[in-house]
């Protein structure tokens, strides 16, 4: 009966820490990097997203483009108008089911190009990636609105690596 109940316990916490288990990852990488000096100079005055993926997502293009237009103004504070281009290249929702028996990943990939509007010169552009694993029920429920999660992180991101302004 001891034993029972010891294998019991442990398979509640180990059950339990399943459904809370949650692994999140960006990186972002320079395709071509801008200097400091020119960093500090940039403000976004437009934003374009364009979906290179097998579907067509509306969903994904709005919610980048909103959070990418929410965001800039809180790092890219310069005096010099840029136009920063998105390309998605890669999108991963969520399967549920999957999800909720062992885990599943939503992620995001593209590219961000900085571009001087006067000049049409890129100022410049670089490759984002963020991925968001996590499992059970509670990772369902978290992943249920990847487009705007996923948005948000990727504009968080390229905020506090390229202007090294984190945003919370």
């Amino acid at each position: 009966m001891i034993r029972f109940a010891t294998r019991l316990r442990v398979g509640l916490f180990c059950g339990s820490a399943a459904l809370l288990a949650a692994c999140a990852s960006s990186d972002v990488t320079g395709i071509t990097v801008a200097g400091q000096s020119d960093v500090a100079s940039i403000r976004v005055s437009d934003v374009t997203v364009m979906l290179q993926t097998p579907k067509p997502n509306p969903q994904l293009e709005a919610a980048m483009k909103r959070a990418l237009e929410d965001t800039m103004p809180r790092c890219a504070k310069g005096s010099v108008d840029h136009r920063l281009d998105v390309t998605i290249t890669d999108f991963e929702d969520q399967d549920v089911a999957k999800a909720i028996l062992v885990g599943d990943e939503i992620e995001v990939e593209g590219r961000a190009k900085f571009t001087n509007v006067a000049t049409e010169t890129i100022t410049g552009e670089y490759y984002v990636q963020n991925s968001f694993f996590w499992g059970g029920f509670v990772g369902a429920a978290m992943m249920s609105d990847a487009e705007k999660q996923l948005s948000e992180d990727f504009a968080a991101n390229l905020c506090e690596e390229v202007f090294n302004v984190k945003i919370e």
